[in-house]
Order: C-alpha cells, then structure tokens, then sequence
C-alpha cells in the first residue's frame, strides 16, 4: 500500500489487518475525506462514500483495484451520518453495486428536509438570533443547493441503525455507538475484534466538528454532543482512532476530553459577554469568533459561527447558567 504524502498516485493505506484508509478528494475544506475499506472475508464493507464528484469516483475505484476488490464485491455502505463528504455519493454506490446500506433513521430525517426544505425557516430563524438580515430579503440557498451536486444520497435503507447493536458482516463485528451532536444520528462503529474505532466526524484528532442550532432544532445538540464525547472516552479495549479527517490516532479518551474542554472554554466565553448585558446569538458570535466577522470572509460562515453560538447558548440555559426572552421577534440572552 502506498503511504500518505508520498505522491498524487496515493489511494490507500493498511491500518490494520483487512482495514484499509482510503483518501478521497474534496471540493472544499477540508481536501480530503478518510473512508474505511473493511474485508470481511465473504466480501467488503465501505464506512462512508465521499462525495458524489467523478474526482471522488476515480479514486474510490483505483482504491478498490488496489486492495484486489472488484466493485460487486462491496457488499455494505454503512455511513457514520449524511453529510455529503460521508453520504454524499452512497446512491450511486448502491446502484453500481447493490450494496446494503446502514445509516441511523434521524439521518435520514435530515436527508429529506435537506432535499426538501425551502430557504424561508432559515432566514426567519437567523432574524430571530440577531442576524442583520434586511427586511427584503425572503430567500436563501436551500440546503442541497449549497451542496450543489456533491450530495446525492440514497434514501432506501436497508437497516437503521440502533445504538448497541453488534452489525455481524462476514467475519466482522462492528459495534455501533450512537452518538449524536455534529447532526442528531450521527454513529461511530467499533470493530470488536480489531479494536478499530471508526469516529467521523465526531472525535477528530486536530479541528472541532460543528454543532449548530438551526431551524428545525434539535434544541442542544451541544449537550448531546458532550453527553457523547463522555460515552466514547467509557468505551473499553480500542486501540485505533479512525477519524473521518486527520490521521489515524490513539488514545480516544484524551482526545475525547479535550474535545470537551474546548467547548467547556467556549461556553465561559460566551457566559461572560452576556454577564454584561442581554445579547442576541449575533451579538455573542460577534466577540467568540470576531475573526469570522472580519471584512471578506463569507455568510455562510458567519452564519454557521451563530448557529455555534446559540448551541453554547442553549447549553448554558439547560445548564441555569443563561436564559432567554423574545424581545418583539428577536431572542436575547442573558446571565441568570
């Protein structure tokens, strides 16, 4: 196998016996997704698709030529969540292939207001968080449009996944541990007998994943998000951290724990602006990542910097360290 770095011919490394990383291109920041080629004896098992470009496609199939897999030999897609970069292209991996596909059914709830949703609860629900969003304005990207044509998701699941459960493909164990935040059914997958843990995005070694309030809620996905950092650092026997960016890594309860402390951090950052005064999510954003706000930098990112804020928001309220009042349409916070 060809190792990381060593070139642009690079399509995939040996973790550990029968587990090999697959590097695929993205069209944005991050570059490149990590998914997971498991042999399972009786055929091959996929975790996560990358995203739906023919950039993405290529390098998949040269992945697969050079671990020795044909495509009809990918019998099971089974997705950590439904972002693009890891749900992305799992339609057109399922009709060339006709595999299985595993995804958590809130997922799919996100797939279908993702595909279906109009841009008018967004704009209303960014007003309502401070944004200053002038009063003509009535439309904005719908969600699939952002994502363009990176995101073309199957929606016929052939299993749900449930926390708990102990997937037995071929002669793999793949222990699935629900753990919602970065999007409400998010999994990571614990190989029991390889002792690889395959994380997504939810416990990546160098960057943050987001968790953001939007329209549809839920409400604190912060709270989920740190109640889940807690029930991976209590999983026993794991030996490799198999993160959907970065490297490979080990030790997943420090990560875990810093991961927390992070926001932790955050959270007294933002309990202190609105310690000297009732503030909007817009408001606070503004002080916590004043370097997104900087003249150039585009509304998609600021708009996720204040999705971000509300989530550290919301915790503080569930916590009764903050409340909140609706002051003519506009949700102000403050210290309690």
């Amino acid at each position: 196998m060809s190792e990381p770095g060593a070139g642009p011919g690079v399509k995939t490394r040996a973790i550990a016996p029968g587990i090999f990383e697959v590097f695929l291109p993205l069209p944005s920041r991050p570059s490149i997704v990590n998914v997971y080629l498991l042999d399972c004896g009786d055929g091959w098992a996929l975790v996560d698709t990358g995203v739906a470009l023919a950039a993405s496609r290529e390098a998949f199939h040269a992945a697969l030529a050079e671990v020795g897999a044909e495509p009809a030999a990918l019998r099971h897609l089974i997705a950590t969540h439904h972002h693009p970069d890891h749900f992305g292209a799992s339609e057109a991996l399922r009709a060339a292939t006709g595999a299985a596909v595993f995804l958590h059914r809130a997922e799919l709830e996100r797939i279908e207001y993702t595909l279906a949703a109009g841009p008018g609860d967004m704009v209303a629900h960014s007003r309502r968080n401070g944004m200053p969003i002038p009063p003509d304005v009535t439309d904005a990207p719908r969600p699939a449009e952002v994502w363009a044509g990176t995101f073309q998701p199957t929606r016929r699941i052939d299993r749900f996944l449930e926390d708990g459960d102990v997937l037995t493909i071929g002669t793999r164990r793949l222990q699935v541990v629900w753990t919602p935040g970065h999007t409400p059914g998010h999994c990571c997958f614990l190989d029991l007998d390889a002792r690889a843990l395959f994380v997504g995005d939810h416990l990546l070694p160098k960057i943050t994943p987001h968790v953001g309030v939007y329209a549809t809620g839920p409400r604190n996905p912060l709270g989920d998000f740190v109640a889940s950092q807690e029930k991976v650092a209590r999983l026993e026997d794991v030996g490799l951290v198999c993160p959907a960016h970065g490297a490979v890594y080990r030790d997943h309860r420090h990560r875990a724990r810093q991961l927390v402390l992070h926001h932790e951090y955050r959270l007294r950052q933002m309990l202190d602006v609105v310690r000297a005064g009732p503030a909007t999510a817009y408001d606070v954003a503004r002080s916590a990542f004043d370097w997104v706000f900087e003249e150039g930098t585009d509304r998609f990112h600021r708009g996720a910097a204040v999705m971000e804020t509300i989530a550290h928001l919301e915790l503080l309220r569930a916590r009764g360290a903050a409340a909140s009042e609706d002051r003519e349409g506009v949700i102000y916070y403050r210290s309690t």
